[in-house]
């Protein structure tokens, strides 16, 4: 009989140490990697990248009530995937995660009207909206709205919390939780406190920033406590830094930003007349970090440009957003060539 991981999914062997799914006796619940992720906060920079359409597939096969984990930071992000093609299909509840970490004066309810609103543009079949965090009540909202007879199946894009609403349901630390993407490797089928899940595998997004980080920078770049928004009134011709990760160039009249994004990540303000010397000698320093893997500035960056008017969101897919609200003008994101920047109606 095949045994997998209780943590991960993936199947378990004790014949090869450096292969997945090791561990040194058969009877042991979690494999290697997930033991060390748990106890240890270790994990290898993408020593697992899911394949997206085999996810699917695994999916498509499933009987049960689908729950489509969104993060709320990084909307944008669960919204492009291929899950949103599959969710054309299939009918789904959306668990809009991570509300917690929301300025507490921000109205939920119409929040959840704002993501309504972007789901019928994509033609998704979602039967209830849920958010999690703020309101105590979650696991009884859900129950409300999911059949007990029925398997809960959870997806969602890579580090969206899966994970961690498992194991709230189950009252236990049951999944391997941990801030890297990739940490669920198979379908993993869970049963407990009256629950029957299917946990899958996170699908991978190779333009998202996470994807450029290594493990102790994620951990500054996605929020864990409650994002307080900095406000910035500025000048035309003024300029955003995002540690070493991402710059805003505001070439906009009578201009205000709003940055949504973790805590830990240093903003820099200056003129963008001065913002590529400044890149140029201060890249990787205390001011301009953390920086993505691999990466060199300017050889490394993309401009993204956008006209601007009124208020919109740019959003900064696996790293937050930064709402602009001014008269017309020019807006320039510079991001690693491989990430993906967004402009969109300004969500709150």
């Amino acid at each position: 009989m095949v045994k997998k991981c209780i943590g991960c999914g993936i199947e378990l062997q004790n014949t090869d140490s450096k292969a997945l799914g090791y561990v040194v006796d058969m009877n042991m619940d979690y494999c290697q990697r997930c033991f060390r992720m748990t106890h240890y906060d270790a994990h290898l920079v993408k020593d697992f990248i899911p394949d997206n359409e085999q996810i699917l597939s695994d999916l498509a096969s499933l009987k049960g009530q689908f729950l489509w984990i969104i993060d709320i930071f990084d909307l944008e992000t669960s919204l492009r995937s291929s899950l949103s093609r599959f969710y054309a299909e299939h009918e789904c509840i959306i668990i809009l995660n991570k509300c917690d970490l929301l300025p507490h004066n921000i109205n939920l309810d119409r929040l959840a009207q704002y993501v309504l609103g972007r789901i019928r543009q994509i033609n998704v079949r979602s039967q209830a909206i849920l958010t999690r965090g703020i309101n105590p009540d979650f696991v009884e909202s859900l129950r409300s709205v999911t059949d007990p007879d029925q398997p809960l199946i959870m997806t969602g894009v890579a580090n969206v919390g899966k994970s961690t609403i498992i194991n709230e349901l189950l009252g236990a630390q049951v999944a391997t939780t941990n801030p890297y993407p990739a940490t669920t490797m198979r379908i993993n089928e869970i049963k407990g406190a009256g629950y029957h899940i299917y946990d899958s595998a996170g699908l991978w997004i190779a333009e998202s920033m996470q994807a450029c980080l290594n493990v102790d920078d994620l951990k500054k770049v996605v929020p864990a406590r409650t994002v307080r928004p900095t406000v910035y009134q500025l000048e035309k011709g003024q300029s955003l830094s995002l540690g070493g990760l991402a710059r805003i160039d505001l070439n906009v009249e009578d201009c205000s930003a709003v940055s949504y994004l973790s805590n830990q990540l240093k903003v820099h303000r200056g003129k963008s007349a001065n913002a590529d010397d400044l890149w140029k000698r201060r890249y990787g320093s205390e001011d301009l970090s953390p920086i993505p893997m691999d990466s060199r500035y300017p050889e490394s960056f993309k401009k993204v440009r956008f006209n601007h008017s009124g208020k919109a969101d740019y959003f900064i897919c696996g790293l937050g957003f930064v709402t602009v609200t001014g008269e017309k003008g020019i807006v320039d994101v510079l991001v690693p060539a491989a990430v993906q920047v967004i402009k969109r109606k300004a969500m709150i």
